[in-house]
């Protein structure tokens, strides 16, 4: 288990203070983007680095035959999703590094990603978008949100204060650790440029609040 596995098997019982400490804005943006994908009826879904299944609620239109698969490294975070979601919805749990995974080429019709794309190492990123090409089948779209590092000085001074001394007095050390991967994360841009050259289409790359980048890609 590495060091980012063991940060999230320690932080999941306060997971929820995310969303205190985003003043709502987490799960406002990551609504915005699965609700961006109009009908999840009968549609296979990856909830990828799916953490407590926070995505799963906002899912539009789904049914009976909707499938759905999740895959987390985190075996706390994956307990907290089967406890929530059993008696709601039908999931597939993958507990796994997506580095390792096997899922078949073109087997899912919508992929998720909600605010772990941040922690992926640059040297991996075209593996990452890569996979997704590889994993999404025709006319499925691909949706990622996340956090990036703001353009503006003053936003960006705003921001690193507010993480690193407020947010970490406040709820602790822990989650003060956050801006580390928000500053070392300035766009969405490079694996849209990567989906591209694979030959998806950008359905729309927008970044709101100078803080969070939606991207929505499409295979043709």
């Amino acid at each position: 288990m590495n060091d980012l596995q063991q940060y999230f098997e320690r932080i999941q019982p306060r997971y929820y203070i995310n969303e205190i400490a985003s003043l709502g804005f987490t799960r406002l943006f990551r609504k915005m983007a699965v609700q961006k994908v109009k009908n999840y009826r009968n549609k296979r879904v990856l909830d990828l680095m799916s953490g407590q299944g926070e995505n799963l609620e906002f899912l539009k239109d789904h049914n009976e035959n909707t499938k759905i698969v999740t895959l987390d490294f985190s075996s706390a975070m994956n307990m907290k999703l089967f406890s929530t979601f059993k008696k709601k919805l039908t999931i597939n749990q993958i507990q796994d590094d997506f580095f390792k995974n096997q899922i078949p080429d073109r087997s899912m019709d919508i992929i998720l990603c909600s605010y772990g794309t941040k922690t992926i190492e640059e040297n991996n990123k075209k593996i990452f978008v890569d996979e997704l090409s590889r994993i999404i089948d025709e006319k499925g779209e691909i949706m990622i949100v996340e956090f990036v590092k703001p353009k503006t000085p003053w936003r960006f001074s705003c921001v690193k204060w507010y993480i690193e001394v407020l947010v970490s007095k406040i709820f602790g050390n822990e989650f003060g650790k956050l801006f580390h991967y928000i500053n070392k994360n300035d766009s969405l841009e490079d694996m849209r440029e990567q989906f591209n050259h694979n030959g998806l289409f950008i359905i729309s790359h927008k970044r709101y609040l100078d803080l969070v980048e939606i991207l929505h890609v499409k295979r043709n």
